[in-house]
This record gives C-alpha cells, structure tokens and sequence, in this order.
C-alpha cells in the first residue's frame, strides 16, 4: 500500500499524459464530454497530488499515510482514463483514437508498475481503464474495431496474471532479502560479541575472512591472505595439517596450541576446525583464548604437587620421584633419602604462635633448599618433617649433605624481636640398598629418625637393620596401651606418703598399673610411649582419673582415713582445655571434697605459651581446696620464678637425687637445698624414693617434711589400703607405747 506514496515520477506521468490527451481531445472537438473530461482531470490531479505530498512525510516520520484514499481516487482516475479513451473510440476522430489507445496502453503499464505489492488494487485499475475502451469498441460504426472488445479482455487476464506473478515474485524476493539481511545483522552481532577468533580458509589453506573477539574488524590485514598452517608455532603444524584434513572429510577436529602477543606474553587457544556445507572446500576454524584457564590448570596443578605454605613439593611429588629412582636403580647406589624433622618444633610453636610456627616453617626450607645441590628435591611431607631425596652416590656424600643443613641452621630464627634457636633431626635411608619399594624407603628413613630423636637429637642417623628394634619397641608400646584401653585393664596403685616427723600416713600417690595379655601386672614404662600419643594419651588420663576417684569415693564412704590421693597431670591434659572444671566436676559428682586430692606436675608444663592458662587453671584448682605439687623438683627446666607465678603448694624431690645420699655429697648439698628454700618459701618437701633407713635419717636430719618410697612399702591396689593403713597404725601405736 505504501507504493500509493511512492514512485512518484510514474504518478506525475500519468496525471500529466492523462491531461495532455484530454486537452488534445478538445483541441480538436470542444464538445461537453471532453472539456469535462479535462476538467475532471485537472481537479482530480490536483486532489491526488495533495494527498500523496501529505502522505510521504506521515511515512517517512512512521506514521499510516492517507492509503484508502489514495486508492480511491486512483480507482477514479483509472476509470477516467478508460472513460476518457473510449469517448475518442467513438469520436471516428482516428487520429485522437490512435493518441488515446497508446495513452491508455502506457497508463496500464504505469499502473502495473506502480502497484505491484497490491495486486488486487492494480487489477481493478486495469479493469477500470480497460472495460470502458472494449465496450466501445462494440459500438463504433468501424466494422473491425469489435475486435478489441476480444482482445483486451484476453490482455486483461493476461495483465491480471502478471501482476499477481510479479507481485509473489517481488513480495519473495523482498522477503529473502529482509531474512538475508537479518541473518547478516545476527550473524555480524555474534560475530562482534564472540570472544572467539574466527576465520574461513579457502581450499589451500589462505586466510579469506578474520573476525577479533569482540571487535567489528572482519579483514584483518595481518593475517588476510596467508597460510593458516603458518600461524601455528612449528611444533603444532603437524597436528594442525591432520585437523585441517579430517575437517576437509566431514569430521571436526580440535587442537591446543599457543602463541605469543606483542607483549610477548603467552596465550593458549583451543582451536576447532570443520567445513562449510557449500562445496567450495572452505573450511571455519575457531580460536578460542584459553589462557585463562590454562593458567588455573597449571596454578591447580601446582598446586596439587607443592606446599602452600614454603612452596616445596609435597608428598605426592617426593612419592613419584621416588618411584621413578627405584625403577631406574641397580645394584649400585643410586641416591638417599632424608627425612628431616624440626626438633622441638611444638613447643617452639606453643612459645611463637602459629605464624611465628609458619615463619620458622618457612626458613626452615629455605636453609633446606641452600643446603642441597641442583637436581635434589626437597619436599615437605606434613606438619614439622621434610624429605629430601639426594643424588648421592655414597654415605659420604648423604653426610656432607647433612653437614651442611646443620650448618645453615646454626645461626639463630628471628622472629618478632626473639631470636630461637632451631635444631633438626635426620634419618635417612639409601637407595636402593634399604628398600627396592618406595614404602620400605620411607619406613627405613623413619626408624632412622626416630634413632636420631631417641639418641638425643641434632643428629644423622644413617639406617640400620638394629634400628628397627627400638621401632617395634614402640609400636609394641603403642598396641599395649590401646589393648588396656579396649580390655578396660588399667589398675591405679597408691604408694604411701609418710611423714617423716611423725611417721604416719599423711597420704598416697596414684600410680598407673595394667594388666597385659597373660594377666600379669605391669607398669607405666612398658607403655609410656603412649602417654606423648594424641589419640591414646588423653584417654589413658581419663581413666585413671575416673578410677581414682570412685577409689577416693569409697574410701570416704567407708571412712578411712586415706589423708589424700596424689594425681600426676600432663601438659596434655591441660591443653585439650576445660582440665580444672572437668576435675571439680567429677569430685562434685562423686562427693569428695577437693582437699582430698592433689594434682602433681612437672614444670614441663609451666613452658610454651599456653602457660597462662596452666598458670589460670592450677589457681582455680588452689581456690578450690586443692594443693599443687611440683614433681621431680631439679631435674628438668628448673627455675625459681616457677614457684613464684604458679600456685605451688609441694616440692617433690626426684629419686635421682635420693639414691646417691650417703654416697654423693653434691646429691646431698643439693637435696639440703631444696629442702631449705621448701621451707623458706612455706612448701612441703617430699623426698620420693626413700628405701633405706639411713637415706630417711638424713631426710629428717635435713628436715625433710614427707617420705615416699619402698622403704615403707611398694605401689598398693586399692584393696590392700585399708590394710596398710590398720597395719600402719598398729604399728605406731606399739612404737609410742616402747
């Protein structure tokens, strides 16, 4: 409809011929029909014009122009053209019938041309401009014009064909060529907004077509025209001529390759190649920038194989490299692997923190990776241990190494203003002397650490097969206590705590028997490797704590007068936390008062930096009625300000000293001493290991407060108490009584 606005050189033409012929018409006859077919004419003429200037900005602006109208009036003007025609058929003026027919044939034309996108519109012009002129052929006095009122009816249905051919033809071509056109509008927008590159080749390999991630350049002159196969690096052009070739056969194909950009900095692509369905032998290859997640790969990969923390390898890699040096051995020595582990490490870690314990972990690899030759890995496995394998090819050499790891960790750690001394130990097995698997490699270099631990650490301590006998002494050790665990065989025994001035009962220590497999009675030693075990070493003191006290309960329930019950506390227990209020809460559920216990330690437990909360718990403890003992008084980390900080109630003076007096004057001066500043600082002193009765005279002529030990009788069970005590006081009362 809006060709009714359009074409306008085609519409002038027809309302000016149309005037034209009318004004010759007159010319020649001035008749009534022809001055007013020319009138009608003008003022149709001038009407049309009017709507189609008034029409063309309401479409152009996207507005609905005037169109019924419009085609109204060019309905009137087409039967005025065959009105017009037919008055100068029957005028027998041939020469204006001639004019008038050609007039009418080029209008018809004008009509069809004009109005091709509506058909039925231009069929009824043809019929209105046409229908007149055979009717009057019919009736002219002319014998052989009747016979256009038998041709133009036959040019009519012609006419009306082609008008509906040529408007599904044009209409058809209209609309593939919108679809061409939004189709090269899609393709063109994904084109721009793909982050992939894309080009077509032709049939050798040239680049015809190159598209940039998101980017509207589709002729890239850097790469129009040359061989794709020669933007690959030489390596990939093999791999890339077969995915050029499957491609050309119908199969996609797909490859990895890389390049470097104009920072030199390289990229990765995945490229996908297939063909186009169009029989030219072209083929689309796409790129896509994979650097991204090339580099997460290869970030995810190491870090799978290296450790967060210093960035050495970790266990996997030490495994595989193992692996492959044990395939790759003979007979003769092929390396050594060393285990190395930071001595003291917890305890450093308890005094720092866990980043002071991080930064130790740190340097500790770096002086590792500077004491080691190029081509020597060194990992760590976990925790405070390190493994380094060595290319070494004699014992010599693994010494040398080791020589200089002791070296570099001489010089003191720093760390928040504190300098900390950190000592290593070694085990180290050879390869392939010790083990032809990588399991029996790392076990050999284990047992060899802990030989170097168990000798005094700070040292080497090359495998030996003797060596495996302290392992299974432990292990052995290790399985004892969970089987006393499991069986429920472990058995407090008190010994007695006399005193001294007085010799009686004043009290009892627990110790810790168990029974083994064949019910024999055993001692604490032939599983003490358990007590320093995470996943034993607590539940071990939660037992006899929980033995201790129904003994403790029945005693009182039976009123016999025990004096109080000695329990010996570890610095594990006090860091799982909560030790104090689990200790009042069990004395408040069984019903005995707090003064019926003492909590012996060691000043082990005074170090690291969980002392403050030692330090707070013992308090609670002494608030609370219960007295605090310092067991094995200067033997280990002795310090005077212990006893200042810390709610210290007892001295305990350890049997090493006890033994050697009347044998050993410095056993007795340092004896007498502990005993003074007991004294000077209001502490009981307990002298344990007290077997003689002239060890125990020179106890009482020091001044010694309590004595325990096999002189007044051996660790009892909980049975033979009540005995003792009766037995105890028997004897007492007889001795007063001499």
């Amino acid at each position: 409809m809006n060709g009714l606005f359009t074409s306008v050189p085609i519409f002038l033409g027809g309302i000016l011929n149309t005037a034209a012929v009318a004004s010759v018409a007159v010319w020649r006859h001035p008749t009534a029909p022809f001055i007013g077919w020319l009138l009608f004419e003008v003022v149709l003429g001038v009407i049309r014009l009017t709507i189609l200037v008034r029409g063309q900005p309401a479409l152009q602006a996207g507005r609905t122009p005037p169109r019924l109208a419009a085609a109204i009036l060019s309905c009137f003007w087409s039967g005025s053209v065959g009105v017009g025609t037919a008055l100068c058929l029957t005028s027998s003026d041939w020469v204006l019938a001639t004019i008038a027919c050609l007039s009418a044939a080029a209008m018809v034309c004008g009509i069809c041309l004009r109005n091709f996108g509506t058909p039925r519109l231009a069929a009824l012009m043809v019929f209105l401009a046409l229908a007149p002129c055979a009717a009057a052929g019919l009736m002219t006095a002319e014998p052989i014009l009747p016979m256009i009122s038998v041709q133009l009816p036959i040019f009519m249905v012609t006419i009306f064909s082609a008008s509906f051919t040529l408007h599904r033809m044009m209409v058809s071509r209209m609309t593939a060529l919108s679809d061409l056109q939004r189709s090269e509008s899609l393709n063109q927008t994904i084109l721009k907004s793909s982050p992939d590159y894309t080009l077509i080749l032709d049939a050798e390999r040239r680049v015809i077509f190159c598209n940039e991630p998101n980017s509207d350049r589709f002729d890239d002159e850097n790469l129009m025209g040359r061989d794709w196969l020669t933007l690959l690096p030489e390596r990939d052009r093999g791999a890339g001529q077969r995915v050029l070739e499957n491609a050309k056969s119908g199969r996609s194909e797909n490859l990895i390759t890389h390049d470097f950009d104009a920072s030199g900095h390289k990229r990765w692509f995945h490229v996908i190649a297939n063909p186009i369905s169009d029989g030219s032998g072209r083929l689309i290859v796409v790129s896509r920038d994979i650097t991204h997640q090339k580099k997460s790969e290869e970030q995810a990969i190491w870090m799978a194989q290296h450790d967060a923390l210093t960035g050495l390898p970790n266990r996997a890699v030490l495994q595989d490299r193992l692996d492959a040096m044990l395939d790759d051995a003979n007979l003769a020595m092929a390396g050594a692997l060393l285990v190395v582990d930071v001595d003291n490490f917890k305890s450093i870690n308890d005094t720092l923190g866990h980043d002071g314990g991080d930064a130790l972990l740190c340097t500790f690899a770096r002086h590792l990776r500077s004491a080691v030759s190029e081509g020597d890995i060194v990992a760590r496995t976990g925790g405070d241990e390190f493994a380094i394998i060595l290319n070494a090819r004699t014992e010599a050499e693994v010494e040398r190494t080791a020589a200089r790891i002791f070296e570099a960790l001489r010089e003191p750690f720093s760390h928040a203003g504190r300098l900390i001394e950190c000592g290593t130990s070694i085990g180290a097995s050879l390869i392939p002397r010790d083990g032809k698997l990588r399991s029996e490699i790392m076990k050999a270099a284990d047992v060899a650490l802990y030989a170097a631990k168990a000798g005094g650490r700070a040292q080497l301590r090359i495998f030996e097969r003797a060596m495996m006998v302290e392992v299974e002494k432990h292990q052995a050790m290790i399985a004892a206590a969970r089987y006393a665990l499991q069986r429920d065989t472990i058995i407090p025994h008190y010994q007695p705590k006399i005193s001294l001035r007085t010799q009686q009962t004043v009290g009892f220590e627990a110790l810790l028997r168990w029974k083994d497999r064949d019910g024999r009675l055993q001692g604490p030693d032939l599983i003490k490797a358990a007590f320093d075990d995470p996943a034993l070493g607590g539940p071990i003191s939660d037992r006899m704590l929980e033995k201790v006290l129904k003994d403790v309960q029945r005693w009182v329930h039976d009123d016999i007068a025990f004096g109080h019950v000695a329990i010996n506390v570890t610095a594990a227990d006090f860091r799982r936390g909560g030790f104090a209020e689990t200790i009042l809460a069990r004395l408040d559920g069984c019903g005995v008062a707090p003064a019926c216990i003492q909590i012996e330690v060691t000043e082990s437990v005074f170090l690291g930096q969980s002392a403050e909360d030692v330090k707070d718990a013992l308090r609670h403890l002494s608030d609370h009625g219960i007295r605090i003992a310092l067991d094995d008084f200067g033997t280990g980390y002795a310090s005077l300000s212990h006893l200042n900080q810390f709610p210290v109630d007892l001295l305990k003076i350890d049997r090493s000293f006890i033994e050697k007096i009347g044998s050993n004057a410095d056993a007795e001066a340092i004896s007498a001493t502990v005993i003074n500043l007991g004294h000077c600082l209001n502490l009981e002193v307990v002298a344990e290991g007290v077997e003689t009765t002239a060890q125990e005279r020179d106890l009482i002529a020091m001044g010694c407060d309590t004595g325990q030990g096999f002189l007044y009788s051996s660790a009892l069970p909980a049975e033979e108490v009540r005995g003792f005590l009766s037995l105890r006081s028997a004897s007492f009362a007889e001795m007063r009584r001499a």
